[in-house]
């Protein structure tokens, strides 16, 4: 598989939180099974969307996603970070707040990233538990 450039990265974060909205989800977690990567998207503690990757493109994305989140850019794979996405420097789809991300230590079977969506308290339908 040919790796991922930061923009495809980003591209790949951004296209999981819209997909998101568009599911009233408000998690979306990567976690490692063995030598591939689980991406979730939970709405209400339910799964609603699956995908895997491989761990290189994980750790693409991974990277690229504390890019997009306010502040400064001093993340590197594998350490345990947080980060918010606000629209700082990426347009959040519309009706969100705000992303929280956190960042964990690869570890199989084990949380890797979550996301959690925050949603306007105005545009939200409710659906989302949130």
């Amino acid at each position: 598989m040919t790796e991922l450039s930061l923009p495809q990265s980003r591209a790949t974060l951004l296209n999981l939180v819209e997909a998101a909205v568009a599911a009233h989800a408000n998690v979306i977690q990567v976690r490692l099974d063995g030598d591939t990567a689980v991406v979730e998207t939970l709405a209400t503690g339910s799964v609603v969307a699956s995908d895997t990757w491989s761990v290189d493109r994980c750790q693409a994305v991974l990277s690229a996603t504390f890019s997009l989140c306010d502040g400064p850019d001093d993340y590197a794979y594998g350490e345990s970070r947080s980060g918010r996405m606000t629209g700082e420097k990426v347009t959040l789809p519309p009706g969100l707040t705000m992303v929280f991300v956190q960042f964990f230590p690869p570890r199989d079977g084990q949380r890797h990233m979550v996301a959690r969506i925050t949603y306007d308290a105005d545009t939200c339908c409710g659906t989302c538990g949130g």
